[in-house]
This record gives structure tokens, sequence and C-alpha cells, in this order.
């Protein structure tokens, strides 16, 4: 069994996000963080279309650059999602990054 790499930066990774298909945000949050309508519009769309939900990256992912179209309303379980955690290690290796 071989063990998961060390990660030391985020930079060109985004494993966390194409693993999650719409924002994590936990009931009321989007409220709390003020998030303005039309940026709430394509989680909705994405919700309603029920589509391979999890074969999704996040409606939020910029996939050319690799990085949150909205970092700074991100939910906070993003926010506390930490680099090199067995959850960050498995899901780059779920993706393919670690290969």
């Amino acid at each position: 069994m071989s063990l998961l790499p060390i990660v030391e930066s985020c930079d060109s990774c985004s494993a966390c996000c194409v693993m999650t298909p719409i924002p994590p945000f936990q009931p009321g949050e989007e409220a709390v963080r003020d998030v303005p309508e039309d940026l709430l519009q394509p989680i909705r769309e994405r919700i309603t279309a029920d589509q391979q939900f999890d074969l999704l990256p996040c409606v939020w992912l910029d996939t050319a650059q690799q990085r949150c179209l909205h970092y700074e309303l991100r939910p906070d379980a993003c926010r506390r999602f930490e680099i090199n955690s067995d959850l960050c290690r498995l899901s780059r290796w779920e993706t393919g990054i670690d290969k």
C-alpha cells in the first residue's frame, strides 16, 4: 500500500472543488455571507437539473484557472477544508492529481 504524498500547495489543484458540484453552504449561510442572487442562480440550476450531480465540478470553479470564481464568498466548509488533510490527499488521488 502506497502512502499519499504530502501536499504543500493548492496551486494547480482544485481537486476538492472538482469533487463538490455546488458550494457546500449550510442552510442560511448564503444570506449571512450576503451572496448576490446572480451567484446563487447557477447553484439552483445545478440542483434542479439533477444531472450526474457527483460527476460535475463546483459551479463556482473556474476550471481553466483551477480557482474559485467567488473565493471571498466561499462557504465555511470550503474555508475549513485543510490542505494536506486526509480528505485533501484522497481528493487529489481520486481525481488523478497525485498519480
